[in-house]
């Protein structure tokens, strides 16, 4: 977008870089808008408690993995909702405020669910750096260390 602002560039290059950002940005939002529409259609066909949203990161991330699609195409315009990602959440945090008193009668098990959670994650992240650790042989890091100082 800096490209068609330059003092320097023509009005045929400010176009053309203009037309090329617009096109990059609606390319990247038609891939992703395409993909929560086929999660949609798929959690709407099977009997899975999915949501659609879910479904449809499946199929961008499984596009990616396999490249199908190239990174390219959705780059920008997933920079551009990182970067107004808060933006993005306040609907959902006001939903949850709607239902306020429905969180103030389940407050116990949220809060067993959210430290139980997090007990699990942490615990399991525990065992398998020790596992990790125990089956690579110290020696390796050590020779690895040792090559890195070389010049």
């Amino acid at each position: 977008m800096k490209h068609f602002l330059a003092k320097h560039a023509t009005i045929k290059h400010r176009l053309y870089s203009f037309y090329y950002t617009a096109f990059s940005y609606g390319r990247g939002l038609l891939v992703l808008t395409l993909c929560l529409w086929a999660g949609n259609i798929i959690s709407k066909l099977l009997p899975i408690m999915i949501p659609g949203s879910i479904i449809g990161l499946l199929i961008l991330f499984f596009l990616l993995a396999f490249q199908l699609i190239p990174t390219c195409w959705i780059k920008n315009s997933c920079n551009l909702f990182m970067r107004y990602m808060t933006l993005l959440f306040v609907p959902a945090a006001m939903g949850i405020m709607d239902n306020y008193s429905l969180l103030l009668q389940n407050w116990i098990p949220i809060i067993f669910g959210c430290v139980g959670g997090t007990l699990v994650v942490l615990l399991f992240t525990a065992f398998l750096t020790e596992y990790f650790h125990k089956t690579v042989p110290q020696n390796s890091i050590e020779s690895q260390k040792n090559e890195d100082n070389q010049p």
